[in-house]
């Protein structure tokens, strides 16, 4: 397997490559899909002053996205009822990082994609280190929390919202954007799934 990165559209997709370098199978169709929500997110994070890049998968889709280049996403919400979005959010330290900030981003990103759920495993990156995480990571068509073994972070935690709520409320984020540790996740802990208390909006 290898990573491929479209010229035209600039996804980086995973492929299987034949040993004449034939694309046999990829999963071009369904990262273009989820290229969407990770441009909605992170532009909506940048409207709020957050600078930030991110990795999202889909799941829980009625049907195998094939050969569908050129749907849209609202489309695509619509005819396969995904059960979530889910996947990892680089996000540079900063005095913007904010939780009230935060929580409009993906919002409005909720909105974007018909209140399905969107789960966020985030890393917080200080601002030194940032530029070169992200060179690394852009490059990338899938990863896990164990990629950020040996990177320069400051802070992780697991962001989740969905119709019942948030499972952090602004307080909560606020601490963890401060570099408090005690509300964060260990890299086991991320990797499972935990039963939260949400927070209504």
């Amino acid at each position: 397997m290898a990573n491929v990165k479209a010229v035209d559209s600039g996804v980086v997709f995973t492929a299987k490559m034949s040993p004449k370098g034939e694309i046999l199978a990829d999963d071009y169709a369904s990262r273009k899909v989820s290229r969407q929500i990770e441009e909605l997110l992170n532009n909506h994070l940048k409207s709020e002053g957050i600078i930030a890049n991110n990795l999202m998968i889909v799941y829980g889709s009625k049907d195998p996205l094939e050969k569908e280049f050129g749907i849209s996403l609202n489309d695509y919400i619509s005819k396969q009822s995904p059960k979530y979005f889910s996947g990892y959010l680089v996000i540079k330290e900063s005095l913007n990082n904010t939780g009230t900030a935060f929580i409009n981003a993906f919002q409005k990103t909720f909105t974007d994609i018909q209140n399905t759920e969107l789960v966020a495993n985030v890393w917080i990156i200080p601002e030194e280190s940032y530029d070169d995480i992200i060179a690394d990571f852009t490059r990338l068509s899938e990863v896990d929390n164990s990629w950020f073994d040996n990177k320069n972070t400051r802070n992780h935690f697991k962001f989740i919202m969905n119709k019942d709520g948030i499972n952090l409320d602004e307080n909560e984020l606020n601490q963890l954007f401060q570099g408090e540790s005690n509300l964060a996740y260990s890299v086991k802990e991320l990797k499972k799934d935990t039963n939260y208390a949400y927070v209504k909006l």
